[in-house]
């Protein structure tokens, strides 16, 4: 029997991404992001606390460029599309589908009350909605798409362009027919709104993968994009990388109303220009983000259900909205770092086992140990 020490588990903790550490660490700052809109984290700060809290929903389209990136760059290395969505479901479902079972038979026993979406439509927990949940059809319903969690949502639009985008990523593109192909997504979410507006439930295109094919179409392209920069002077990769924080600010502490572009466009940036090495890192790239950014699905899909434990326990309770998501970010990270040790590592490690390792090993696949620099 082997027993692991305290350091050996962590190590699994720790992923190499090679030099896109740092997107790992964006991923992080995206489920941090979507936790705070759920405590309502920056409330008590004002009017800017206000918008910074009301643009933590945004994180959602972060994960969603960040998904395109990583769909063009293991797709090319997985050896054949079934291999590349075998592996890709079981590194999403598992999770995924643990937790769903959960938050239905906590509702079904009445320990978990209805969320407010599920009030909104008028909706039960019954065999429908789990089972459009199960087959991640629950995205083309708007009453079930976000009923369990509260943010499951997502995760039948990642399926969808999992299974789509591929489709869409001949290596050889001319530019005209990529810029051809995001015009067209972009048209397709406008049309997807058009029919919530005229024949759908309210709030439909919000769920309906429909609405998000140029996010991840964006960073598909954005990885294309970021092999061309290395031609790129080192100078010429900090002034656009520093472009691409500014703007990514500037979406976070304002209220345009193209925040979600501004959010998709500088997280394209980020990827494309910024650059990781041993000499440079970046805070983003440091251990605490990758750790956080290892687990960020977790933290994603299981905030919710922390937040009620934190919700109907007197000794979890803060004084101050931002001692809440303190807490609720710091419980869900223990329950996180579970969660992956027994279901999304292993997971993974099966989803090797069934179809095989990539004939060329790409970062973004690896479970190895993560090692930085000294």
């Amino acid at each position: 029997m082997v027993v692991r020490s305290g350091a050996a588990w962590m190590s699994l903790l720790l992923r190499n991404y090679g030099e896109t550490d740092f997107i790992t660490g964006l991923r992080f700052i995206a489920a941090a992001m979507v936790i705070a809109i759920h405590t309502q984290a920056f409330r008590d700060f004002g009017a800017l606390g206000n918008v910074i809290t009301d643009n933590g929903k945004y994180g959602v389209h972060i994960f969603f460029v960040i998904s395109g990136f990583t769909i063009a760059r293991t797709y090319r290395s997985s050896g054949g599309y079934g291999r590349f969505v075998g592996r890709r479901m079981m590194r999403i479902a598992p999770l995924y589908y643990l937790l769903i079972l959960i938050a239905f038979l906590l509702m079904q026993n009445g320990t978990l009350p209805r969320g407010g979406w599920m009030d909104y439509y008028g909706v039960e927990p019954d065999s429908y909605n789990l089972l459009m949940h199960l087959t991640f059809l629950s995205g083309f319903d708007a009453r079930i798409a976000n009923s369990l969690l509260g943010v499951e949502w997502s995760i039948p639009v990642e399926v969808f362009w999992y299974l789509v985008l591929p489709l869409v990523l001949p290596v050889t593109m001319q530019a005209k027919r990529r810029l051809a192909i995001f015009l067209g997504l972009l048209v397709l979410a406008g049309l997807t709104r058009v029919a919530d507006h005229l024949w759908l439930p309210d709030h439909a295109a919000h769920f309906m993968p429909f609405s998000y094919g140029a996010l991840f179409y964006l960073g598909a392209l954005a990885e294309t994009w970021r092999n061309q920069a290395r031609d790129l002077a080192p100078r010429q990769r900090v002034t656009l990388t520093g472009a691409a924080i500014v703007l990514f600010v500037i979406a976070l502490v304002t209220d345009t109303g193209l925040n979600a572009a501004l959010f998709a466009v500088a997280t394209a940036g980020l990827i494309v220009w910024r650059e990781s090495s041993v000499t440079y890192r970046g805070m983003l790239s440091r251990r605490p983000f990758i750790f956080l950014g290892s687990i960020s699905y977790s933290l994603y899909l299981s905030h919710p259900l922390v937040l009620h434990l934190v919700v109907m326990s007197p000794m979890l309770q803060a004084d101050t909205r931002i001692a809440g998501f303190g807490v609720a970010l710091l419980l869900t990270t223990a329950f996180s770092v579970v969660t992956y040790l027994l279901v999304e590592y292993p997971s993974n490690a099966l989803g090797r086992k069934l179809f095989g390792l990539s004939p060329s090993p790409d970062p973004h696949e690896s479970d190895q140990p993560h090692r930085h620099p000294a």
